[in-house]
C-alpha cells in the first residue's frame, strides 16, 4: 500500500473535517437540549464553529495558490507532510481569528442561540 499518494492524505483530510464538522454539530445539539446550559460552554461552540468557518475559508483560499504551481514533486513525501503543516498552521489561524469580539460571527452566533432557546 503505498502511504505517499496525494489521494490518501486527501481522503484523511476530508474526513477529518467531516468529523471536525459532526462534532461541532454534536457539541451545538447537546449544549441546545441541556436544561442548565452553560453560556461559555454555549459561547466556546460557537467560537468552535466560526474557527471552523474560517479554517475552510483559509482552505479554500490557499488552494487558488496551487493553481501556478508548478512542483513536479506533488506525490511525495515531502511534499504530503509540507501539506499537513499547513493544514495545521491554517488551524490555527482560524482559532485566532475566531475571537469572539462583540463583532465576530461566533457572539452574533451566541446570541442568536440564546434568544432561540430562551437561556
Amino acid at each position: 500500500m503505498d502511504l505517499t499518494g496525494a489521494g490518501l492524505y486527501t481522503d484523511y483530510m476530508t474526513d477529518a473535517d467531516r468529523v471536525a464538522a459532526e462534532n461541532l454539530q454534536s457539541k451545538l445539539e447537546k449544549t441546545a437540549k441541556s436544561n442548565a446550559v452553560d453560556d461559555d460552554a454555549l459561547f466556546d461552540a460557537c467560537k468552535q464553529f466560526e474557527a471552523y468557518l474560517w479554517e475552510q475559508v483559509y482552505k479554500e483560499m490557499e488552494k487558488t495558490t496551487k493553481i501556478f504551481s508548478d512542483d513536479d514533486d506533488k506525490e511525495s513525501y515531502a511534499s504530503n507532510m509540507t501539506d499537513y503543516f499547513k493544514d495545521t498552521l491554517i488551524q490555527q489561524i482560524s482559532e485566532q481569528t475566531a475571537s469572539g469580539g462583540s463583532n465576530s460571527l461566533a457572539h452574533m452566533l451566541y446570541e442568536q442561540a440564546k434568544r432561540n432557546y430562551n437561556l
